[in-house]
């Protein structure tokens, strides 16, 4: 009977599978700005399964319904499954000025999964929570020497996404009256991206880590997760195959670099095919 149960599993995957092709789901984003930025259009970019990448325009104080993929995907004749995203907001204003703060904003979710197509999911974002900030950078290399790591690299895997997280943001006086908190959680999605150069990967947009402007120190317990649950057919991790992590202490590895120039260093690998990402899949149901 178990076999037969798996059998009927397995068909029914198939089956959403097939009938999820082309599907789309509704992302509906609503939020708020400081007065200076209530008539730019912000930029949105949505991360998905083997490097789907969407980016849209929202109007700050009004709702903003988008469209996305959902389901079965096909790209250069390789299918896959699109049921996770993860949100980047980029902070305020968009382009990095040297010396100039920075506004980041808080999502109410910055990832969600998927199970059916044409749902919705209402996403919040405040950027009048947290006080302006710097943001200081700490670049980022493959390992060298590795057989895994250079098959890797043979493959081009230049986009990885992200997720930094820092709980020690200080909040505005808006948000001490909102919340009763004077510091609250700080998130982020993002792409480490990496440019082919003399033969070798290296890092273009380097790992970034929010810094005080007043004190002009980072802030203490950034973490940094590489996330993996996306990534098609590889993963991706901190460090080398003797001794690689999926998420690092932030603020340490940029102390490190600051002290020693002491690089963060990525190692990379083929994904099992007994370890599917979970984002690049349908959610399916499971016997009791």
């Amino acid at each position: 009977m178990k076999s037969l149960s798996r059998i009927i599993c397995i068909l029914a995957a198939c089956n959403i599978l097939l009938s999820c092709a082309g599907k789309t789901a509704r992302v509906t984003f609503t939020g708020t700005a400081p007065e200076k930025y209530e008539t730019n259009k912000q930029p949105l970019e949505m991360y998905a399964c083997n490097n789907t990448s969407i980016v849209h325009n929202i109007a700050w104080g009004e709702k903003n319904p988008k469209t996305i993929p959902y389901g079965r995907q096909v790209k250069d004749g390789k299918e896959y499954f699109i049921s996770k995203y993860y949100i980047a907001s980029p902070p305020l204003p968009n382009k990095f000025v040297s010396k100039e703060p920075l506004i980041l904003g808080v999502l109410s979710k910055d990832h969600f999964t998927l199970d059916r197509a044409d749902q919705n999911v209402d996403i919040f974002m405040d950027y009048q929570l947290l006080k302006p900030i710097h943001l200081a950078f700490l670049p980022v290399v493959y390992t060298r020497n590795e057989s895994e790591a250079e098959y890797c690299l043979e493959k081009n895997i230049h986009k990885i996404p992200i997720n930094i997280r820092c709980p020690e943001f200080n909040y505005t006086q808006y948000g001490k009256e909102k919340t009763g908190k004077s510091i609250g959680l700080g998130k982020g999605i993002g792409q480490l991206k990496m440019k082919s150069q003399a033969g070798e990967l290296v890092a273009e947009g380097d790992l970034f880590i929010p810094i005080d402007k007043d004190t002009k120190k980072a802030l203490e317990n950034c973490t940094v997760e590489i996330v993996n649950d996306i990534i098609l057919d590889h993963q991706i991790y901190f460090g080398s195959a003797q001794n690689h992590h999926q998420k690092i202490n932030l603020t340490q590895a940029y102390k490190a670099y600051k002290l020693n120039e002491e690089h963060v260093t990525l190692y990379c690998k083929a994904r099992p095919e007994n370890e599917p990402a979970s984002g690049c899949g349908p959610i399916s149901l499971r016997e009791d």
